[in-house]
């Protein structure tokens, strides 16, 4: 697998400084109090342990009782979470343990996310590195990245790009999955990405350097006061 320096410094295009005006202003991650950044911190860290996780359990571990823990999580989308069958959350804000097409294994574990973005700033969040095994949807060829809190280490193959698109406001509240995640892909190179665009009016093409920084700059608005402490 070749190896990649990190990347820093993404290119400041126009289309860039308007996707990360508006993950500040809070697009697609409402900004919670300390509490609530607490709360879904610990539950992005217990999701990554590999089982699923009930609203006790996560009351335990945030030594709060259960009703506080409930309102804290009923301040996000009912889109923003993922549940079993008994009722246990298996996935949140675009990390899973249910089979989706972009695997993200952390801490020796096998799981998943909803899109390619979300194996970017994921990292950050567990404070692990994370490898992501994905296919590109135009030329079907694997893609893997391993990406640490720091930054991308390694992609297969070299030139990977990624898609991004800007939801409505409704839209992504209603159906996260549905509105962005399926818009968010990985592909094999620029010319792959700038083909799947003919299909997918809307999107735009972001380099793997963008697509980490946004990544950055959506844990700086989601998760600013929890990180920093």
């Amino acid at each position: 697998m070749p190896e990649k320096a990190k990347e820093k410094n993404p290119v400041n295009t126009g289309v860039f400084r308007v996707i990360a005006d508006f993950l500040r202003d809070g697009g697609l991650f409402n900004r919670v109090d300390f509490q609530s950044q607490r709360a879904l911190l610990t539950l992005y860290r217990l999701i990554a342990e590999g089982e699923p996780v009930s609203v006790e359990r996560l009351a335990v571990r945030l030594g709060l009782d259960d009703t506080a823990v409930r309102s804290l999580l009923g301040r996000l989308p009912a889109s923003t979470y993922q549940y079993d069958e008994p009722g246990r959350i298996i996935g949140f804000g675009g990390l899973s343990q249910s089979p989706t097409r972009h695997r993200f294994t952390v801490g020796g574990r096998g799981l998943y996310t909803w899109c390619a973005f979300d194996g970017l700033f994921l990292p950050e969040l567990l404070d692990s590195p994370g490898r992501i095994t994905t296919a590109c949807p135009v030329t079907r060829v694997d893609i893997r990245l391993t990406v640490t809190p720091e930054g991308v280490e390694k992609t297969d193959p070299d030139g990977v790009v990624m898609s991004f698109v800007v939801p409505e406001t409704a839209g992504y509240r209603a159906d996260l999955r549905g509105t962005f995640c399926r818009y968010v892909n990985f592909f094999a190179s620029d010319q792959a990405g700038t083909t799947w665009l003919t299909q997918n009016a809307g999107a735009v093409i972001l380099s793997l350097a963008e697509a980490y920084a946004l990544g950055r700059i959506r844990n700086e608005t989601g998760f600013k006061d929890i990180l920093a402490a």
